[in-house]
């Protein structure tokens, strides 16, 4: 989401220009959307002089003040979040059951880790590969 500083709107996305006044956001564009810095008389690409006109420079101390607002919005946000967390979890661990989960949880994990110890070699070796060419596959894919 940016906004314009030049007609106050916000247009949602990541966009390269606003939808409203057209103008771009803190580049120059040339007609084939070559992206060029501010200070550019000419597109870097394409030599195109039909350059775009970017938004109104914001001054450093607005920069620096919406930074911050960012920063103290995220810090008590996570701070508000972790109280909740520990809260839930202090009441969660308070309950038998979720003690016998845990419990049961931790028991049948010292068993599968023991099965897996018992495995020949080779057989750990193979299901590793197998598991490895499965998540690189995963991964071409996206």
């Amino acid at each position: 989401m940016k906004h314009c500083y030049y007609c106050g709107r916000i247009t949602a996305g990541e966009p390269l220009f606003c939808n409203v006044c057209g103008r771009t956001f803190d580049k120059k564009l040339c007609p084939r959307l070559h992206v060029n810095p501010r200070s550019a008389d000419i597109c870097s690409r394409c030599g195109s002089r039909d350059l775009s006109t970017p938004q109104p420079k914001v001054a450093f101390v607005w920069r620096f003040l919406e930074w911050l607002a960012h920063v103290t919005v995220g810090a008590l946000l996570g701070f508000l979040g972790l109280i909740f967390a520990y809260d839930l979890i202090a009441v969660a661990l308070g309950t038998t059951v979720v003690q016998n989960a845990l419990i049961l949880i931790g028991c049948l994990i010292a068993v599968l880790v023991w099965m897996w110890s018992k495995f020949p070699e080779w057989f750990r070796k193979f299901i590793r590969r197998r598991l490895r060419r499965r998540r690189d596959r995963h991964a071409e894919e996206e």
